[in-house]
């Protein structure tokens, strides 16, 4: 999973980016490349499965952060005013400013509406010249896609009435538009930047499409990444903050971009995977590796929650909760596979 920060100048995206990643950030090379940084997903259910099976090795699901630098843009197309590094994530994380710090009195919500804007503008731009060169190839006689047409005639139908495309549920995810990385298409995280002495949330008026928002206060959780682990729990604890940054983000972005885990077992390794919900077993397996997706003949699967109850795989399959699934079968969170596959 690969999720990009943005939002206007001076929110404190490279700041939160410490706060998340605390000495794990690694630069971008070149001006134009993105600061990143490959995160370790927390999952307390595989922590248990690593104590039941005693592997050599425990390995959590990740996601990439990226902070794109800012864009060398051309000052007479609006279209280069956000960073390009938007288009390739998954999902887009928006920091928000809800601090002074010079910078003038904060305004969170207009912020917020004012980088909706700029996202809205940015689809419209790059419907609105894909139907340009579309035009520009009918008139040179060349074979059309319709179906790519009748699309982006829908998308900017709606872009003009200043709704984002996650509410198109037809369009958002379609694979003829995919390759656009349409921003308002992507899920959003909405991350309030407090003031250091300031834990509420501001009022917002949400994005349509909007639902995951949090307050961080990015200068305090920056200072938190440095810690050692025993020192940064007392200094939490201190301070009221019952989990870190990084740990309500991720939670936050799971449920913007509706994943779901589900693991893999055995001697050598206990493993957690990410997919979106809805995810069909093949694929899923998929992820895995790729020859398990092509040779795919069914799954044993059993849930998590009750491995670990009862201790071991024989259990499961004797108290009848394990159960063979085929290629229609969709991943439920907290699945433990077994892909049986030939290639």
């Amino acid at each position: 999973m690969r999720l990009a920060l943005c939002g206007l100048a001076g929110a404190g995206k490279t700041t939160l980016m410490r706060a998340l990643a605390g000495r794990k950030v690694v630069a971008g090379r070149g001006r134009e490349a993105a600061d990143q940084a490959l995160l370790n997903v927390p999952e307390p259910r595989l922590d248990r499965l690593y104590r039941l099976y005693q592997p050599q090795r425990k390995v959590y699901a990740q996601i990439t952060v990226i902070d794109p630098p800012p864009p060398a843009a051309k000052p007479d197309d609006p279209a280069t005013k956000l960073p390009p590094q938007l288009h390739q994530a998954e999902g887009l994380i928006e920091v928000v400013r809800n601090f002074d710090a010079g910078l003038g009195p904060p305004r969170p919500a207009a912020d917020h509406q004012s980088f909706h804007q700029e996202l809205l503008l940015s689809d419209l731009i790059t419907v609105e010249r894909r139907l340009e060169r579309i035009a520009a190839e009918r008139q040179r006689g060349r074979d059309i896609d319709q179906e790519e047409v009748s699309l982006l005639e829908k998308c900017r139908a709606h872009l003009e009435d200043e709704q984002p495309l996650r509410l198109l549920a037809e369009v958002a995810g379609h694979a003829k538009l995919r390759g656009f990385g349409l921003l308002t298409a992507k899920p959003v995280v909405v991350v309030v930047n407090n003031a250091e002495d300031d834990p509420a949330l501001p009022e917002l008026d949400l994005a349509p499409g909007v639902s995951q928002v949090l307050v961080v206060r990015a200068g305090i959780e920056a200072e938190l990444a440095e810690l050692e682990p025993e020192a940064r729990a007392e200094f939490m604890a201190d301070l009221g903050l019952e989990t870190s940054a990084l740990d309500r983000l991720i939670a936050a972005a799971y449920r913007a971009l509706e994943v779901v885990t589900f693991f893999t077992v055995g001697q050598d390794e206990v493993r957690a995977w990410t997919v979106r919900a809805g995810t069909p077993a093949p694929q899923a397996a998929g992820v895995i590796h790729s020859d398990m997706e092509r040779g795919f003949i069914r799954a044993e699967v059993m849930p998590v929650d009750k491995l670990l109850e009862l201790g071991s795989e024989a259990a499961v399959k004797k108290a009848g909760l394990l159960k063979l699934v085929g290629r229609d079968y969709l991943v439920q969170d907290g699945d433990v596979f077994h892909v049986r596959f030939s290639v």
